[in-house]
């Protein structure tokens, strides 16, 4: 036995007490602030008298803020029997400033997304990190988000931060982010700017999954902080100038997981390793953009003999978005995923076999060798902006399967904003996209934010 594999458990414990309570850590940091003991000088920017009177002088040095929203949503995203989902959510943040060297965050979500369930309120930690300044570095720790990709919607290369796909949110494009406990260093010079993160704790992304009567489902988060469980990323951005572009690498656990049967009534989600290398970029020509963004992915089964380990592929997406007007914004774009040694899952004579290798095909999107679609977002406001509509749609074009979000959106006041909307998923069974179309739902939305 090793010296590493001796300490490797005991420092991962250590690691993982140090990275749970880092949230109150930063509440603490932010304590001076809110005593009154930090440099007057160092004070967040003055408030309007108007809001001076009518809150507290702690509120705006800790930065509080946040929202709550009451929704209805005919149907779960969690491709169950449940019907008619009246929901709550408060979703507060704080955003305390340590001085010119540091500053925080922390945000949580308190929710019900059934209240006619007894199920009760479950709360989780989004975000609780702190920044610190030095000179052309500074680094975050913390659990966070880190968002990767300059594409619309589509992403191939955003693998670091897990989301919630049961999540219902008239907003859960930007909501369903959960965040991961990692280490940022950024290193800035000039219009460059070069990210290394250390991800010490695995977090993985929740999908709609649920097991039917006398069918076992388990999942090995590997959240424990084991070291061979920890990611590593890097990243070179250039901002500033005609084209914006990025570069970037990660080589850690695959967020998204893959069913390994046990026997013919249990099955168990794991989560591979893979190695990502992509890039993106980004360039306007007046009021066109262009964007494109890519990834090669290669994973644990580089031959594609594995039906329990996904195959490598290679994954871009290219655009152009058009602003018509001030009040008008369409978007299109065009993507291809190819899978690397390709097998056809439907030659497996196991029907165990057979049956979980068509799940994991369809949920990782390789059902094809080749997979084409189209992507397109048009966005329109009105009434100095108060109304806001979207069509948000995705056509995959092998298994004619699609998903469709026409919504609204109207700013009752500068506090309150209304939302309602439809969800449409359908297509061929064994697509993505129809595989999901239970998760069909008319949402409703009112929210207040503070």
């Amino acid at each position: 036995m090793t010296l590493v594999s001796c300490l490797a458990p005991r420092v991962s414990r250590r690691l993982q007490f140090i990275v749970h309570r880092f949230a109150f850590l930063v509440v603490m940091l932010a304590w001076p602030t809110l005593a009154g003991a930090a440099d007057p000088g160092l004070d967040p920017a003055p408030v309007p008298e108007e809001e001076q009177q009518s809150r507290p002088s702690w509120v705006d040095r800790l930065g509080l803020g946040g929202f709550i929203r009451a929704d209805y949503y005919s149907a779960s995203k969690q491709l169950d029997s449940q019907r008619s989902l009246p929901g709550l959510t408060i979703q507060p943040k704080a955003l305390p400033k340590f001085g010119t060297w540091g500053d925080g965050k922390v945000e949580v979500r308190i929710t019900d997304q059934n209240l006619r369930e007894s199920s009760g309120f479950s709360g989780r930690l989004l975000e609780g990190y702190g920044n610190f300044y030095f000179g052309n570095i500074d680094v975050r720790i913390g659990k966070q988000n880190i968002l990767w990709g300059r594409a619309d919607a589509l992403n191939p290369t955003d693998v670091l931060t897990p989301k919630d796909f049961t999540l219902l949110s008239a907003k859960d494009e930007e909501e369903r982010r959960i965040g991961t406990y990692s280490l940022k260093a950024n290193f800035y010079r000039g219009n460059y700017t070069l990210s290394t993160i250390w991800l010490p704790i695995f977090n993985p992304t929740t999908l709609p999954l649920s097991a039917q009567p006398g069918f076992q489902l388990t999942q090995n988060k590997r959240s424990n902080g084991d070291w061979t469980d920890q990611g590593f990323a890097a990243k070179l951005d250039q901002t500033g100038g005609e084209t914006d572009w990025s570069l970037s690498y990660y080589y850690g656990r695959d967020l998204f997981p893959i069913g390994v049967p046990l026997s013919p009534t249990q099955t168990v989600l794991e989560h591979t390793r893979i190695h990502m290398v992509g890039a993106d970029f980004a360039r306007n020509f007046g009021r066109f953009g262009v964007r494109g963004e890519g990834a090669y992915v290669h994973t644990q089964n580089p031959d594609g003999s594995d039906p329990f380990i996904k195959n490598p592929y290679v994954y871009y997406v290219l655009g152009v978005d058009h602003d018509v007007t001030e009040d008008l914004n369409v978007n299109l774009q065009a993507y291809q995923r190819l899978i690397i040694n390709f097998k056809d899952v439907f030659q497996f004579q196991d029907p165990v076999v057979r049956n979980t290798a068509v799940l994991n095909v369809i949920f990782n999107q390789q059902m094809d060798r080749v997979q084409e679609g189209f992507s397109g977002r048009i966005k329109a406001t009105a009434w100095n902006k108060t109304l806001e509509a979207e069509m948000l749609g995705v056509f995959e074009v092998n298994r004619a399967s699609f998903f469709l979000r026409p919504s609204v959106a109207y700013a009752f006041t500068d506090t309150w904003k209304g939302f309602t909307g439809v969800d449409i998923y359908g297509g061929r069974k064994q697509s993505i996209y129809g595989f999901l179309e239970q998760n069909t739902a008319f949402f409703a939305e009112l929210r207040a934010t503070f």
